[in-house]
């Protein structure tokens, strides 16, 4: 995958890198490969090759052969290396994981001979085995060398895990809700087109179940709104349990959650599931020294009977909860929200 960098100029080390080609000699002077063959100025190569050790990133030579010539203190530390092991003449695949190795071999390098350069995100390996996503650009060049010309790969690679994680929590930000953890509206959605189309291409049927809890107000009222809070994200952690893997339960907003269950081979299957979220709404929570317990009301609806899209189903059920929500009120259920016990504090 083509990536921008966004790294200050490293143009600069180009020749540098290129300098330190030496020949494809297992048994080079020292681990620095030899430069007393690079027809450069001593006072330059020693100039060169201070730059090299304290680039930010790791920098390597290899032949075509697939060996190191070269590689600087910053990547040997990157890699848990130590500086005193003798790397020339070592595989360069072994630094490398196996699905990175794959990429290296059937697209970076073959691209990389090709047009001179190349440049991407790949994984390497730790000397212990861990893996560690870098950005790279590789370097292809013909040297000079005993009169005779040889093709070397250089290539400059930059730790970027923390650039990865910051992506994974935004990602996660942008796609779960904050105070419960579950998924939100846009992951709901995108997870609920999915399974309608797995359900069109297979002949099965998809439910969605749209719960709102019962004068929920009444608790930020009287136990206050962190109370509110912490009862929210338990019953999400509760729902969560209570369906299985492949379904989505998502926080809509406020007091409303939404629960998908794909691959259902008729309708009437997700009664059972409903009478599993009745379930966990019948015990009560325990937060702090508070004992509540919650009422809701639920509405269903299903593919293909009531929708076939995400949007149409979510409104036909969202209807079906405010109808039910209505006729308990008219024929008198309980609608308080809150069954309400102090529970004495331990002495």
């Amino acid at each position: 995958m083509q990536a921008s960098l966004g790294v200050p100029a490293h143009e600069a080390c180009q020749n540098a890198v290129l300098a330190l080609a030496g020949p494809d000699d297992p048994r080079p002077s020292n681990r620095h490969a030899r430069l007393d063959s690079v027809k450069c100025p001593k006072q330059l190569r020693g100039c060169l090759l201070a730059l090299l050790e304290a680039t930010h990133g790791l920098v390597a030579v290899w032949n075509t052969k697939g060996r190191l010539l070269y590689m600087n203190s910053m990547g040997r530390q990157m890699l848990g290396i130590d500086q005193q092991v003798y790397l020339v003449g070592r595989k360069v695949a072994g630094l490398y994981t196996p699905q990175a190795r794959e990429q290296l071999r059937e697209h970076a390098i073959p691209a990389c001979l090709r047009l001179g350069v190349w440049h991407g995100e790949t994984t390497m390996l730790t000397d212990d085995g861990r893996e560690i996503p870098v950005s790279q650009v590789l370097m292809a060049s013909r040297v000079n060398h005993d009169e005779r010309d040889v093709t070397v790969i250089s290539s400059i690679a930059w730790d970027i895990r923390e650039q990865k994680q910051r992506e994974l929590k935004f990602q996660h930000d942008a796609t779960h809700d904050a105070l419960t953890g579950l998924p939100n509206r846009t992951l709901l959605l995108d997870r609920l087109t999915q399974a309608i189309h797995w359900a069109g291409r297979h002949r099965l049927c998809v439910a969605v179940l749209f719960l709102d809890l019962n004068d929920f107000k009444d608790i930020n009222d009287t136990c206050g709104h962190e109370v509110g809070n912490l009862l929210l994200h338990d019953l999400g952690q509760r729902l969560q349990q209570t369906v299985r893997a492949e379904d989505t339960i998502a926080r809509y907003g406020g007091d409303e959650f939404v629960l998908v269950v794909p691959e259902l081979r008729v309708p009437e299957d997700v009664m059972r599931v409903k009478e599993q979220v009745r379930r966990a709404l019948d015990e009560s929570f325990l937060v702090g020294n508070t004992r509540i317990r919650l009422r809701a009301s639920v509405g269903i609806a299903t593919y293909p009977n009531d929708g076939e899209d995400a949007q149409t189903l979510l409104k036909a059920a969202d209807s079906m909860m405010y109808e039910n929500k209505r006729l308990k009120k008219r024929a008198g259920f309980e609608s308080v929200a809150i069954q309400q016990t102090r529970v004495a504090a331990a002495p």
